[in-house]
């Protein structure tokens, strides 16, 4: 599971998955959508293909990207965890301005 946040952690990565999103894309898709040069697209497209994060389907000539949820899967899984204490603690914070005295508003002379 950590080299999944490693890999997440190089924004160019996220920005790829974030163009997977809805479906399959091409190499040059992706370097349309993110703005990337082929040359990196490629290169971070094989480093997310080789740790199980997204999957290659030739078409042709052409070659389709897909995510692959496995490894993210068992992130999210971790994160959510975490995710109970970040709303207990907005629920804490609620509960406490409601029980907080509200301020009077001033009139206007």
């Amino acid at each position: 599971m950590a080299d999944v946040f490693q890999l997440l952690a190089e924004p160019s990565r996220r920005h790829l998955l974030e163009a997977l999103r809805d479906g399959e894309r091409s190499v040059n898709d992706l370097v349309d959508r993110t703005h990337m040069s082929q040359p990196s697209v490629s290169k971070q497209l094989r480093i997310l293909r080789d740790s199980g994060v997204v999957a290659l389907r030739p078409a042709g000539r052409r070659h389709l990207y897909s995510i692959q949820g496995g490894s993210l899967r068992e992130a999210s899984e971790w994160l959510s965890y975490y995710e109970r204490f970040w709303q207990e603690g907005l629920n804490r914070m609620d509960e406490a301005l409601r029980r907080e005295p509200r301020p009077k508003a001033r009139r206007k002379r």
